[in-house]
This record gives structure tokens, C-alpha cells and sequence, in this order.
């Protein structure tokens, strides 16, 4: 098995970046959801229910991150100088605190969603003590699916899907379908990372990224639920982890299973 995919997706809910090679830290892969667009009562803005976020691309060019909307580029420091914090909502119970950016930049946004919304830096990221670091990711620092559960998937599809759907980090190839279900511990690279849970999918599935059109018939999760149901509920397809040891991975990178 190999690395056949590395994906970062600095922006939460936004188009991904796709890296030849990367760093996995504690947070995860470098870069990764360390911006999320938040509303007018600072709660989280995702593409769940704000689709056309998939259509907001980014860049990173030297020291600063290049973000692309339709009409307009805006560049932001990938290390934001510390400002007075303002505290967001994500999916904790109490508010994380994060910093507001470029209004210029918000301004746009909220032009392209119909929507007052302003994007915020995680400010924990620079926390004094890295084990406090948290990015704006939904559950662990990484996600990782496999190409032969995809396969596997799409054997059941009408139409096959491509993995974007499910916006990994991390892409192993192999031939097994569902064999992450019994992974605990791999190793990639030099980098050793210890499985959390598999992932459950949401909405966002079934949503095309190109076209922004739902499928009427709720697909993959309808699929998905004939035979991936997860013992709490949902469906799941791919696996959470954690980094355990940090360190560079590159395309073509052997996976190891260690438990």
C-alpha cells in the first residue's frame, strides 16, 4: 500500500489544495482548516448548507496564503500577526477563541454568499503550549480513506463518484475494501499515526462539487447505509487519526499497519 493523495483544505469547507509532499504536525497536515468563515453570531459557516463555499479556492505562494474567489484575489499571512480575539463557535460546546483577518476580504465573502460573514484564524494555533493547538477541522486532526473502498462503493453506484466527494487528507492505495475498519496504528513515512473512529458522513457527500447539486436520491449515503451502517448510527466511510509522530510524507509513501 501507498500514499496516493494529500490534501489540504486551509479554508474550512472550501476547494482543497493538493500537495505532492507535506508535514504532518499534531494539528495535522500543515495548513489544514486553519480559517473558517463565520456569521454574524460567529458560528461556523460550512458548505453543508453553504455549497457554493466548494467554489472558493486557495493557494499558498511563499508566506501567504492567495485566496480565490470569482471576481477577486485577496492574500493573507499563512502566520497571522496575533489581534484582539473574538470568540467562534465550532463544534465544542464553549467558544474557541480566533482572529479576524481582512475585511476587504470579508466584505467579498459576504458579496458571494448573499451573506454577512467574516473568516477568522484559529488563534490556539499559536498557543504557547502546542498540546492546546486545535485547527477548525470537524473531529480529529486527519481523515484517511482508502482507493479500494471506493472502489467498492462505486461497484453499488449507479453512477461512480470521485474521492473528492469525501475530502480526505490522506489517500492509500490498496486492494482491500474496508480494511482501515481494523487499523489502529500506521505508519507513513516516517510519521506514525494511531486510528481514532471511523468517520460518519454527512450531507456534504451528496453534494456535487462542481455543479453544487444535491442528488435527489441522497446518494452515496443511501448506498452507504445498505452496508457501512456504524454501531452508534450513520453511515461511516474512512477513518479519523491522530499524529503520534510528526514528520514529512510524500506521494508514493509505503503504508505500514503496525496494529
Amino acid at each position: 500500500m501507498y500514499l496516493s493523495e494529500i490534501n489540504t483544505y486551509p479554508i474550512k469547507s472550501t476547494h482543497p489544495i493538493s500537495m505532492k509532499a507535506g508535514y504532518l504536525f499534531p494539528t495535522g497536515i500543515g495548513f489544514d482548516r486553519n480559517w473558517m468563515l463565520i456569521d454574524e453570531n460567529n458560528a461556523m459557516l460550512t458548505s453543508r448548507k453553504h455549497p457554493k463555499l466548494l467554489h472558493i479556492s486557495s493557494r499558498i505562494e511563499g508566506s501567504t496564503l492567495r485566496v480565490m474567489l470569482p471576481q477577486q484575489d485577496f492574500l493573507l499571512p499563512l502566520v497571522p500577526q496575533p489581534t484582539n480575539p473574538v470568540l467562534v463557535k465550532h463544534w465544542a460546546e464553549n467558544p474557541v477563541p480566533a482572529w479576524l483577518q481582512n475585511s476587504a476580504l470579508d466584505v467579498a465573502l459576504s458579496d458571494y454568499l448573499g451573506l454577512a460573514c467574516r473568516l477568522v484564524y484559529s488563534a490556539s494555533l499559536q498557543a504557547e503550549d502546542p498540546n492546546q493547538a486545535a485547527s477548525f477541522a470537524d473531529a480529529q486532526p486527519l481523515l484517511l480513506t482508502t482507493s479500494a473502498s471506493l472502489a467498492a462503493l462505486n461497484e453499488r453506484l449507479d453512477e461512480a463518484l470521485g474521492m473528492e466527494r469525501f475530502r480526505a487528507n490522506l489517500v492509500v492505495n490498496n486492494l482491500i475494501a474496508d480494511i482501515e475498519d481494523d487499523w489502529k496504528r500506521i505508519r507513513i513515512g516516517a510519521c506514525e499515526l494511531e486510528v481514532s473512529y471511523p468517520c460518519e458522513r454527512c450531507v456534504l457527500t451528496t453534494i456535487d462539487p462542481v455543479s453544487l447539486i444535491k442528488h435527489d436520491q441522497k446518494e452515496p449515503l443511501r448506498t452507504l447505509a445498505t452496508y457501512r451502517r456504524l454501531k452508534d448510527g450513520g453511515v461511516g466511510f474512512g477513518i479519523n487519526l491522530t499524529v503520534s509522530r510528526i514528520g514529512p510524507i510524500a506521494i508514493g509513501d509505503t503504508v505500514e499497519v503496525l496494529s
